[in-house]
């Protein structure tokens, strides 16, 4: 069983493996992190400790020993970047990450979800030109506007099921 920080982070993983082909790099860190967190089984170790360049067909295969071994079921791809456009709300509005790094995050997985209609706000917060030049707003007004959108898609935006019953 995952605690909550874990399952934070492997909603995060899950969004930026389905965003990517392959994802190993994703994979990896992430078993790392919860080797280093304590949890530990063997496949976790081996993905953990997998070396470049990596084969992803290799990585692979540990990723789904280690996702049954933790009784987690992989989401869709759209349900895993769902997840992760929701910890990364969660991240610039608490201050983790910045509102400029967010917002392009975030404009990134909106287009993988093909420019989702709950996130289209994001698409102009995203072009500092457009929020600067058209809307006439600061850096700061911007960073404020990013920060308020990312707290109302918090709420809106739900977590992937991963959990087997």
């Amino acid at each position: 069983m995952l605690s909550e920080s874990q399952n934070i982070e492997t909603y995060k993983m899950l969004g930026q493996v389905a965003m990517c082909s392959g994802g190993s790099e994703f994979k990896i860190s992430w078993a790392m992190s919860l080797l280093e967190q304590g949890l530990e089984t063997e496949n976790l170790a081996t993905l953990a400790t997998l070396l470049k360049p990596v084969n992803e067909f290799e990585a692979d295969d540990y990723f789904n020993h280690v996702l049954a071994e933790l009784s987690i079921d992989r989401p869709s791809d759209e349900a895993a970047i769902e997840g992760y456009v929701k910890v990364l709300t969660d991240e610039v509005a608490k201050g983790y990450i910045s509102p400029e790094s967010g917002v392009s995050m975030i404009y990134t997985a909106n287009v993988q979800l093909g420019y989702s209609g709950s996130l289209g706000e994001f698409t102009a917060l995203e072009d500092e030109w457009y929020c600067e030049c058209i809307n006439g707003w600061s850096k700061q007004k911007r960073n404020e506007e990013i920060i308020k959108a990312c707290k109302e898609a918090y709420e809106a935006l739900n977590y992937p099921h991963i959990s087997k019953a």
